[in-house]
């Protein structure tokens, strides 16, 4: 396996702008439980966030790559699998770089610096 290239600023903001989007969606899932199916908003949000991700993952074969959604609404079982994927393609991209970026926290999902009641 090859050393990847050091990373450049605007891949690193890139990648906290798209870290912090993809905790807003995980702590959604895990604090709010929201219930129905996701419209055409969310779905337009997850298609630039697709395109975001795809663009930062470009130089990376082992990463997955994220198509367009083509549905009108999402189910939650659906919208669910996805921040799951996002999530672990970003943490794979962070072991990647590891050098570069800050360890991925699970142990603080509710941002208050305390460990997770549920664990």
């Amino acid at each position: 396996m090859s050393i990847p290239q050091p990373l450049g600023p605007r891949a690193l903001d890139s990648y906290r702008r798209l870290h912090l989007e993809v905790e807003a969606l995980r702590s959604t899932i895990t604090l709010r439980k929201p219930s129905g199916t996701m419209g055409e908003d969310m779905i337009r949000g997850l298609n630039s966030m697709h395109q975001r991700i795809n663009k930062l993952f470009c130089r990376h074969a082992s990463l997955p790559r994220f198509p367009g959604l083509t549905q009108t609404t999402l189910s939650q079982a659906d919208f669910t699998c996805l921040v799951a994927r996002l999530s672990d393609s970003l943490r794979e991209y962070q072991a990647l770089h590891a050098d570069q970026l800050a360890d991925w926290n699970d142990d603080d999902d509710f941002g208050d610096g305390l460990p997770s009641p549920h664990i």
